[in-house]
C-alpha cells in the first residue's frame, strides 16, 4: 500500500511542477549558483540538455506510474532511482528542491529492494522496509536538532536564533506573518524549545508506534508554520514519504473499527 501512495503522490507532484521546473532549467541556474554539488561528495553528474532534461522527467514519472500499479514494479523503482539523480540535479539550486528531495531515491531504493514489492495488499510483507524508511525519516528531525545544539548549544532555545531566522528570510520571501513573529521574543522562545524537543524526540515513534499521531501533528504544524513564516516548503517532496505514517493509521483504524 505505502509503494503505491508513494509512487503516485511522488508522480502527480512532479506532473503538476513540471512546467514551471522546466522554466527554470531553461534559464541555466549553474550560471548563477555554479555547478551542482557532488553525488556523494565525489561524482559530478553530467549537465543535461534540454531534450534531455524532459526525457529524465518523463522517464522517472511514467516509472513511478508503472511501480504504483504493479507494470514491472521493481524494474520501474529502479529506473525511478537512476532517473531522480539527473532530473532533480539540474534543479537542485530551487529552494523547494534543495535538500528538500534528499529522502526520496532512498525510499526508493528501500522499495526496489524489497523482498514484499509485488505481494498483493492482503499479502505477507517484511518489517525492515517501513521501518527503515521512518528511520531515514526521524534521521532528517534528529540531525536538524544536532545542528542547532552545535551552532548554539541550549541557548539556541532562547529564541533569538529563530528571530533572526525569521527576519532573515522576511527580506527575501516578504513574509509578513514571519515578520511579525520576529517581534514576539518570548514566543520566539517558546517555539523555539518546542522545536528542539520535537526534533530531537522524534524518533521515539520507532520504539514508541502509540505517539505516532502526536508527532505526526507536530510535524504537519511546524512544516505548514515554517512555509507560512518563512516560505519554506519542505512538504511538497517530503509529503509523499509521509504516506508511511499514515498507511500505519489506516491499518490502525480498520483493525480497531
Amino acid at each position: 500500500m505505502f509503494s503505491k501512495l508513494f509512487c503516485i503522490a511522488l508522480a502527480i507532484q512532479i506532473l503538476i511542477n513540471f512546467g514551471a521546473q522546466l522554466r527554470y532549467f531553461k534559464s541555466q541556474p549553474a550560471r548563477i549558483y555554479g555547478k551542482p554539488i557532488k553525488l556523494l561528495r565525489k561524482f559530478q553528474l553530467p549537465p543535461l540538455s534540454q531534450n534531455q532534461f524532459i526525457f529524465s522527467g518523463i522517464i522517472l514519472v511514467t516509472s513511478l506510474f508503472f511501480a504504483a500499479f504493479g507494470i514491472y514494479r521493481r524494474f520501474a523503482l529502479i529506473a525511478a532511482f537512476i532517473f531522480y539523480f539527473p532530473y532533480f540535479n539540474s534543479i537542485i539550486s530551487l529552494a523547494y528542491v534543495q535538500r528538500k528531495t534528499n529522502l526520496l531515491p532512498l525510499v526508493l531504493l528501500i522499495l526496489a529492494i524489497s523482498p514484499s514489492i509485488n505481494q498483493p495488499l492482503n499479502g505477507y510483507a517484511a518489517a525492515w522496509e517501513i521501518v527503515l524508511i521512518k528511520i531515514a525519516v526521524t534521521q532528517i528531525y534528529f540531525s536538524s536538532g544536532i545542528q542547532k545544539l552545535k551552532h548554539a548549544g541550549l541557548s539556541w532555545g532562547n529564541g533569538q536564533s529563530l528571530q533572526a531566522y525569521l527576519l532573515e528570510n522576511y527580506l527575501w520571501s516578504d513574509r509578513k506573518a514571519g515578520y511579525l513573529l520576529a517581534q514576539k521574543i518570548r514566543l520566539c522562545a517558546a517555539l523555539s524549545c518546542l522545536i528542539l524537543f520535537f526534533e530531537l524526540s522524534f524518533g521515539i515513534i520507532i520504539f514508541l508506534p502509540q505517539f505516532t499521531f502526536v508527532y505526526i501533528a507536530m510535524a504537519l504544524f511546524f512544516h505548514i508554520g515554517t512555509y507560512l513564516t518563512m516560505r519554506i516548503n519542505y512538504l511538497k517532496y517530503l509529503g509523499p514519504v509521509y504516506m508511511v505514517f499514515f498507511v500505519d493509521i489506516a491499518f490502525w483504524i480498520k483493525d480497531n473499527l
